[in-house]
């Protein structure tokens, strides 16, 4: 009787608490990559965005050999856009 109240008893408590820190632990892990997997996504996707169209604007820009000054004024027009991004 003594020995399960000064021995068991304890053990049990700790293993028991053991449990839950490891599993607050695996918690905390598992939130935090799931936080670093949306930042990467979203540094990812803004930089495609502009990259995607800085490359669009430019292909239209030196594409039109007969309307040169009307695809600087288009390049104009959304220089705002890409500031932005």
């Amino acid at each position: 009787m003594l020995i399960d109240y000064f021995i068991q008893k304890p053990t049990r408590k700790v293993s028991h608490l053991s449990q839950k820190m490891n599993s607050i632990n695996a918690l905390k892990q598992q939130h935090h990559q799931a936080f670093n997997y949306r930042l990467k996504r979203f540094a990812v996707s803004n930089v495609g965005i502009a990259s995607a169209f800085t490359a669009g604007v430019g292909y239209q820009a030196l594409n039109g050999h007969n309307q040169n000054s009307a695809n600087k004024i288009k390049l104009s027009q959304f220089s705002w856009l890409l500031r932005l991004l």
